[in-house]
């Protein structure tokens, strides 16, 4: 059955990119293996469910047909562990926090595994941040998520949300020894002719995309060179190494704290997109457990008296 399983997540990857390499990347097998595990689904359903060709593959009529079926016993086994994992975190009073990359989040995993968060009355399991949290919420791979989101990026109907901080802008900084840009001039086109060094969503949904756009849009172009990290620390110490010019979401500055002196900045941005940056904790809009929320609190409280959260 295990294999079964497998073999149909495999299926609904490579019927959704159409790709061989890249369903071989996401599961951590080899190439021959993805095309293995098709060739023996396709021989114990008795269909040809892909058309392969030197680009890729797509779905044949059968695999479309297939497909809901395929879904359906994939969700009703999601559905299964998924109830079986919040069942066993409710009974143990122990609540998943999923914590972002940026200083913020890295700051507060320190203070839990420290247990300098006073006023918690759960068992605090932290991990990092998945790619995309609001699906992490929904499916109860996590109770709690400690993010940032860039404009309306990550927001839905059945994510609640919690604002802690809200803030202006963009800010881009660089090393002073490997840059010369003017501080009282500051011309936005200028960085895109070095490396740009982004955060990915484990830091900030949705900034990556805006730059992208932005760039595109309004200048016609993109950077040179762009080179993504998953926590801000890592994006400064790239830039403390002269590696490019980093951007970020809202005030970066107090968020990288004494590190802040190794670098010149500007914000940018300001006025063309007023409390673009939101920071918050979510949870599941139907949220009902005590304990979930309670943590929540605990940790907004924490995070306001400690500092973090003061502009």
């Amino acid at each position: 059955m295990e294999f079964e399983l497998r073999s149909l997540l495999v299926f609904r990857h490579l019927a959704g990119c159409g790709s061989f390499s890249e369903t071989a990347k996401h599961w951590g097998i080899s190439q021959p293996a993805v095309s293995l595990t098709i060739s023996k689904l396709e021989s114990a359903v008795g269909l040809v469910l892909f058309e392969r060709s030197p680009t890729g593959a797509k779905l044949t009529t059968d695999g479309h047909a297939f497909m809901p079926r395929a879904d359906e016993v994939c969700q009703c086994y999601a559905g299964l562990i998924d109830g079986l994992r919040t069942w066993n975190r409710r009974e143990t009073r122990e609540v998943l926090l999923a914590c972002d990359g940026t200083s913020i989040g890295r700051t507060l995993i320190e203070d839990l595994a420290a247990n300098k968060v006073p006023n918690l009355t759960t068992k605090v399991v932290t991990c990092d941040l998945h790619d995309r949290w609001g699906a992490g919420l929904e499916t109860n791979r996590f109770d709690l998520a400690l993010s940032g989101r860039f404009l309306r990026a990550g927001l839905d109907s059945n994510i609640q949300e919690a604002v802690l901080l809200r803030e202006r802008g963009i800010t881009v900084a660089w090393n002073p020894v490997f840059h010369s840009f003017d501080t009282q001039q500051f011309s936005f086109p200028e960085i895109l002719k070095s490396t740009v060094l982004l955060p990915t969503v484990k830091v900030v949904a949705g900034f990556d995309e805006f730059f992208a756009r932005w760039c595109h849009e309004a200048y016609g172009t993109q950077p040179a060179h762009v080179m993504s990290f998953d926590t801000e620390a890592a994006a400064a110490a790239a830039c403390k190494a002269g590696l490019g010019v980093m951007l970020a979401p809202g005030d970066l500055m107090p968020r990288l704290g004494t590190e802040s002196k190794h670098y010149e900045s500007v914000r940018t941005f300001e006025f063309l997109l007023p409390q673009a940056f939101t920071y918050g904790i979510y949870c599941r809009a139907e949220e009902t457990s005590k304990d979930v929320l309670s943590t929540a609190a605990a940790i907004s409280s924490h995070l306001s008296k400690r500092g973090l959260l003061a502009r």
